[in-house]
């Protein structure tokens, strides 16, 4: 014989179960109905009342102006959020209003600040706009709405009124006080380039005062006038070389004349310097001949010598005659050319000297121009690296003043009230149709449960299961239950009596459908649509 003892219950063991322990269903459903329905009804109704903000973008395009504000709006708004949501501000917005004026006894402040928290609500409304820069579709939040909520309506909407006025004016005073922030930074910093810029110019004007004739862009010039002057010099020295062959061939010709005579012709005699200088020729040519210890070479020497002491006592003794004694105007021409000639080569002379300083002096520039090169390249680099910037962050100030002034006059992205809050008239908390629903279903679900339990703990043996679970084998024949026509007759009422409250149910169900949740025309309506789309 095989044993049968699978635990299972079938769907007939449970409707067996509940016909059987429908008496507790009947006492305690509409017990938890009405304990649901209770609670329910008196939970206290909250109110909300909200406003909407509309963000709006800048009026100007941004490509002209640009803010100094570079935070998201909605990152904006949570940070506006926390600003408001203080413990200090929210003391402050109690107060004002007298909110939870009853709870101020025995709650605690960080409790009172939390709920006040719970009941402020910050909500984004976000659309698909379309982006100028890429031309696509993007998510953006075009405006958010804040709300409050609180068992008074006359107070959600007072507190609801401040925190969309907080709002507009944190959104202000936050953007102006960035951009003013903004500015003073970069006013700041310019102030401090500026003077660095200052000092380095200062060093710069002292560097080229210590060594302006060797900076590097003299360089080509100091170059050039060395090339100038040497070309001078060369030219001095050309004309110096003339003019001394001038004075020697005046000085011959004056030599050979007489002073105080109008004219030396039919004179054979030589003058002693014209002598003298065709001595000192032949000289020169015997050199090239003969040696200096030849006898003709060392009488011609004694006469020079002797020649040149009597030209020295000659020129000294005309140098003291005055030139108006002089008697021979051809005497006294050449004498004046030769004295302007001898003036003349000297401030050559002169000249070419102070040139050659001048050169000397060049070319020192030029060979300092290298070292000094180095440290002006070092103090010009710095020049211009500060200088840039400085003319950045000048530049940058300008955008910064003209942004603020695109803040101080709201032409920047601002908030914008579209929807001030309102006085509610009617209550969004407790949802009373959805937890009487729930109400309902719970205490369904608990009432069967507690038949199933009831039932789970009586040891009574009512099946052929029953017995084969404790007898271990299954009964030889089973003899069924005989009833009688009063049995059939308590079936029959009991069956009419569930017929009844399930009825009952039905109607009760429909009945907070139409008046709570939706109407009975618009739910049959809608289920039309759906079985036509079907």
């Amino acid at each position: 014989m095989t044993v049968m003892d699978d635990g299972e219950k079938s769907l007939l063991d449970y409707l067996e179960i509940l016909r059987r322990r429908k008496l507790y269903i009947i006492v305690t459903f509409p017990l938890l109905l009405a304990l649901s329905a209770a609670i329910t009804f008196v939970l206290p109704p909250i109110y909300q009342s909200e406003g909407v903000i509309l963000i709006e973008s800048q009026e100007i395009p941004r490509d002209l102006v640009r803010s100094t504000v570079t935070s998201y709006a909605e990152q904006q708004i949570q940070v506006i959020k926390q600003r408001i949501l203080t413990t200090s501000r929210i003391f402050e917005t109690l107060d004002k209003f007298d909110v939870y004026a009853d709870e101020r006894d025995s709650s605690t402040v960080s409790l009172l600040v939390e709920k006040f928290r719970s009941n402020v609500q910050v909500d984004m409304i976000n659309a698909n706009v379309i982006d100028p820069t890429r031309g696509r579709a993007q998510r953006a939040s075009i405006a958010f709405k804040v709300s409050f909520m609180d068992e008074n309506p006359g107070i959600a909407q007072q507190v609801a009124n401040e925190l969309v006025t907080m709002f507009l004016d944190e959104n202000v005073k936050t953007r102006t006080n960035k951009a003013a922030e903004t500015l003073s930074f970069l006013t700041d910093e310019a102030d401090k380039i500026q003077k660095t810029v200052q000092v380095l110019e200062e060093k710069i004007a002292g560097f080229k005062l210590e060594y302006g004739d060797s900076l590097p862009e003299l360089l080509q010039f100091n170059l050039s006038m060395i090339e100038n002057l040497e070309e001078k010099i060369r030219a001095h020295q050309t004309e110096s070389v003339r003019l001394s062959d001038q004075i020697h061939y005046l000085s011959l010709e004056l030599a050979s004349m007489d002073p105080y005579v109008a004219s030396n012709e039919g004179v054979n005699t030589l003058s002693a310097p014209v002598r003298l200088a065709q001595l000192k020729n032949e000289l020169s040519s015997m050199r090239n001949k003969y040696s200096e210890s030849h006898p003709d070479i060392k009488r011609m020497t004694r006469e020079i010598q002797a020649l040149e002491k009597e030209v020295a006592t000659d020129a000294l003794f005309q140098t003291e005659q005055d030139l108006d004694e002089i008697s021979n105007p051809l005497y006294r021409q050449i004498k004046i050319k030769i004295d302007l000639s001898e003036k003349e080569l000297a401030r050559l002379v002169k000249e070419r000297k102070a040139m050659q300083r001048e050169v000397d002096e060049y070319h020192a520039r030029v060979l300092r121009t290298h070292e000094v090169k180095r440290s002006y390249d070092d103090l010009t680099r710095d020049y211009e690296n500060k200088k840039r910037k400085y003319q950045e962050l000048r530049a940058k100030q300008l955008e910064a003043d003209v942004a603020q002034n695109l803040e101080s006059e709201n032409k920047a992205e601002s908030f914008t009230l579209i929807e001030p809050p309102l006085k509610p008239t009617e209550a969004v908390k407790p949802n009373r149709p959805k937890l009487m629903m729930m109400g309902l279903f719970l205490s369904a679900a608990a009432s069967i449960g507690l038949a199933m339990l009831v039932d789970m703990l009586d040891p009574k043996v009512r099946s052929i299961k029953d017995i084969t679970r404790i007898i271990g084998f299954e009964p030889l024949a089973v003899v069924p239950l005989m009833l009688t026509d009063e049995d059939h007759k308590k079936r029959n009422k009991a069956r009419k009596s569930f017929i009844s409250a399930t009825v009952v149910l039905c109607i009760i169900a429909i009945f907070i459908v139409h008046y709570f949740f939706m109407s009975l025309d618009i739910l049959w309506f809608k289920l039309l649509t759906k079985i036509n789309m079907l």
